[in-house]
């Protein structure tokens, strides 16, 4: 039991050091725009197949990437696929 206790105080020690060290970034994978976006990584994955949804990036012609001001642009109904 009181082993228990220290580990969790431990992991958030860590935690909240990483947090202080880490930049937020305008960029969202997948799983990350759809929790943005309210739907599923699924969806996303279909309007890209689809040639519809919110504008994407590829790097290295394999990793999907979001930006914020993307995503925000598709909510305001300002993207033209």
């Amino acid at each position: 039991m009181m082993i228990d206790a220290i580990e969790k105080k431990i992991e958030g020690a860590v935690e909240r050091a990483f947090s202080k060290f880490a930049k937020p970034t305008p960029w969202f994978d997948p799983e990350q725009a759809a929790a943005y976006l309210g739907c599923t990584a699924g969806t996303l994955k279909t309007w890209r197949c689809r040639g519809q949804g919110p504008n994407y990036n590829l790097i290295q012609d394999r990793l999907v990437r979001y930006h914020v001001d993307d995503l925000d642009a598709f909510v305001r109904g300002e993207v033209a696929r």
